[in-house]
């Protein structure tokens, strides 16, 4: 039914997720704006895509400015240089931030998954769930624990990655739930370094620069809430252990 095609997925060619540039199909839906997410949809006839990661595929201003005050914020190096990559959609493009598209015989739900990118989508069609990258980068902890915390109620279904996995739910919210317990262990010990931007590199160990600036952002944020730290400052975010 389902055929892995690079990052994305395509359902019997009438419609994809995902898709890279080379796969034409007339619909497809967009997890997140990362180009190789994107870059099947800008030429196909329907596109359908959370308005946010849209604003951030097509707008190169806004996509330069959210870099700028990301990295600035995260105290990452002033010579950092990170890739944007921006252009535009051929087709009909519908923007869904949640609810149901009807897609010939098909019915997809949309689903809010924003925590590897704000308004990162997970899409439903039967009983698969296209979850993207989901298990990559976080932008925003507590939003990924209560995505995690939606996919723990969707027993039965099958989630399809951005990694080319396909297994059961209950499999993959674990492996996220064990992944994400790591990843936060890494945080607390690396909190020494002071800036999101060096916590997270050690705790990541390497990264795209934006990538890591998000995360680290992120992750401050949450070890403060947490009592674990305390911000001193915010631009650049500045934290001391507690």
């Amino acid at each position: 039914m389902f055929s892995r095609v690079g990052v994305g997925w395509v359902y019997e060619g009438f419609f994809g997720v995902d898709v890279p540039e080379d796969v034409e199909v007339d619909v497809v839906l967009v997890t997140h704006h990362h180009e190789r997410h994107v870059a099947g949809a800008r030429k196909a006839k329907r596109v359908v895509i959370n308005p946010i990661e849209y604003g951030m595929a097509t707008d190169l201003e806004r996509a330069l400015r959210y870099a700028e005050v990301v990295l600035r914020r995260a105290g990452a190096p002033r010579d950092a240089k990170t890739r944007v990559s921006v252009g535009s959609f051929k087709g009909a493009v519908y923007r869904f931030t949640a609810g149901w598209v009807d897609l010939g015989d098909l019915s997809v739900r949309v689903i809010p998954c924003g925590s590897h990118t704000w308004g990162h989508t997970c899409f439903g069609v039967e009983n698969v769930i296209f979850v993207g990258d989901l298990d990559s980068w976080i932008v925003s902890v507590h939003t990924f624990i209560n995505v995690v915390a939606a996919l723990r109620g969707m027993r039965g279904y099958m989630a399809y990655t951005g990694n080319g996995d396909r297994v059961p739910m209950e499999e993959y919210v674990e492996s996220l739930t064990s992944r994400f317990k790591k990843l936060a262990e890494r945080y607390v010990e690396c909190v020494g370094e002071k800036t999101p931007y060096r916590i997270a590199l050690c705790a990541r160990g390497s990264g795209d620069v934006l990538r890591l600036s998000e995360e680290g952002i992120a992750f401050v944020k949450y070890l403060a809430e947490g009592g674990h730290v305390k911000i001193v400052s915010s631009s650049p975010y500045v934290v001391k252990p507690i």
